[in-house]
């Protein structure tokens, strides 16, 4: 079969930069965009591209395609509020189902099973991964890539009376969650730890350890990574003898939650909001929620899955690399036939092009990858001192820059820095609670970074593009969240 939409006129516009990614985790996602997206949502991808440079990924979107499939989203979600409530339902029940799969997964003994059980593991997690991204990419793509849905419910809060320089501080108030997410219970669970071991020390090693057996699969992005008990000493330690008390921290947090349903319920009243707009205000808050549960579910099964993935590397004197880089059918033939390209999978390892449109998928490697990568426009980012985004949670602040992308990259983060980065996950929480401002290149108002801005009550700006090309350790920049506009002060 031949693409039909590979070098349509529909230009390609990155979707996301992941550091620590495999084609093991994102075929996942990426096939499933295009294959059966439309499943729950009425309208799929017509295509998809992703880049690999060993484990770092670029995936690309068509322009004018996710666009619409923005919009179509956006317009079933403000006429039919009860859609949205059935997406949040879906994500709760796909991830739970997800879990607990995840759960059963052996991480010991695997060299006892036989190449059709490791094969049979293999398959269903991709099948129900699979079916958790239908319902749980909808928040996303509903607003990630064109802030669509935002957009709308921006343009009726200024036809219902809101001014443009109120307009951010009154759509973050009108979509704050209303309930607490995972970050936030562990958040909640490490600060009642550190309350206690003040008290009773001798129970620090318990606490701990009850503690990350709880959620040691967090620092899991996405290839490896797990807490350990000295991660969280260290945490501890920084908490204790912070500036403010853990009990008063924790405190803060609990009355900035009932303060902010507060104020949501008081500007609903003042802005008149109707009775249909105020469900998909709600239905945008909860996709917050909704979203760490999701990705918390998600980490737990990856982490899982690298037991099976070192098992069949282990049986085919493969590399883990190697195996990561096949797709899901090659894996089959691998357990099942004993037959596969070692070659090309090493080749893979190095830099690759996938590409999916409903009906085909493919891997390319050398020249025909080289190829395909030549069709995407880059442009320089060398002249430019001022970066815009969307607003995620508002304030202004001035501050030293620190680009970190993962957990590694935390020990330069010093309390009041402005943390940089591509997009924030659970393993950097640490370093953005020192944070004096949080920018970064990707994401939605859904997105992890404006949740825990919020939560934190960080000034945040969102959806750069470029902030970390533009951007390096040690500048100092004035973020102002209130109007989204990073300024580069000095280099």
């Amino acid at each position: 079969m031949t693409p039909k939409y590979l070098n349509d006129d529909d230009k390609w516009m990155l979707g996301e930069d992941i550091p620590n990614c495999d084609l093991f985790f994102s075929t996942i996602w990426l096939n499933g965009f295009v294959s059966y997206f439309d499943r729950h949502t009425g309208k799929a991808f017509k295509k998809i591209l992703c880049k690999y440079e060993g484990y770092h990924l670029w995936f690309y979107f068509g322009e004018q395609d996710s666009y619409e499939v923005g919009e179509h989203l956006a317009n079933r979600i403000i006429n039919d509020p009860e859609y949205a409530k059935e997406v949040n339902k879906n994500i709760i029940i796909q991830s739970d189902k997800l879990r607990a799969f995840s759960e059963q997964i052996p991480q010991s003994g695997l060299e006892k099973l036989s190449d059709a059980e490791l094969s049979k593991i293999y398959s269903n997690h991709q099948k129900i991964h699979s079916e958790y991204y239908t319902w749980g990419w909808i928040p996303v793509a509903v607003d990630m890539f064109h802030s669509n849905l935002t957009k709308r419910l921006k343009e009726y809060l200024i036809n219902n009376g809101s001014s443009q320089e109120k307009l951010s501080e009154h759509f973050i108030i009108l979509t704050q969650p209303t309930s607490k997410s995972l970050i936030f219970v562990e958040q909640e669970d490490f600060l009642k730890i550190a309350i206690e071991t003040k008290i009773h020390p001798e129970h620090e090693a318990e606490l701990l350890k009850i503690y990350r057996d709880k959620y040691y699969y967090t620092k899991h992005i996405w290839v490896s990574g797990e807490y350990t008990i000295e991660d969280y000493k260290k945490q501890l330690k920084e908490i204790i003898e912070g500036n403010e008390s853990p009990e008063t921290i924790l405190q803060k947090q609990y009355q900035e939650l009932e303060k902010s349903k507060m104020k949501r319920e008081q500007l609903m009243a003042e802005l008149k909001i109707e009775k249909k707009w105020i469900a998909v205000f709600d239905a945008f808050g909860d996709f917050m929620v909704t979203k760490i549960y999701r990705r918390y579910a998600q980490l737990l099964a990856v982490h899982h899955m690298s037991a099976v993935l070192k098992e069949i590397a282990r049986r085919k004197f493969l590399t883990e690399k190697q195996v990561r880089f096949a797709t899901l059918a090659e894996v089959e033939k691998m357990l099942l036939d004993d037959k596969y390209d070692e070659n090309e999978l090493l080749e893979r390892t190095k830099l690759c092009v996938y590409y999916a449109e409903k009906g085909f998928e493919k891997v390319y490697i050398k020249n025909e990858a080289d190829k395909i990568l030549k069709t995407i426009e880059t442009k320089s980012t060398s002249d430019i001192t001022e970066l815009r985004g969307d607003v995620a949670c508002v304030g202004y602040v001035k501050g030293m820059v620190k680009i970190i992308i993962r957990a590694e990259d935390m020990n330069k983060m010093n309390q009041g820095d402005i943390l940089v980065s591509i997009a924030t996950d659970p393993d950097i929480v640490p370093a953005m609670k020192k944070a004096g401002a949080i920018v970064t290149e990707q994401g939605g108002v859904t997105s992890h970074a404006a949740i825990v801005s919020r939560e934190l009550g960080i000034p945040c700006v969102i959806g750069t593009k470029i902030a970390t090309q533009v951007l390096k350790d040690g500048d100092m920049v004035e973020v102002d969240a209130n109007k989204g506009i990073i300024k580069l002060i000095k280099k």
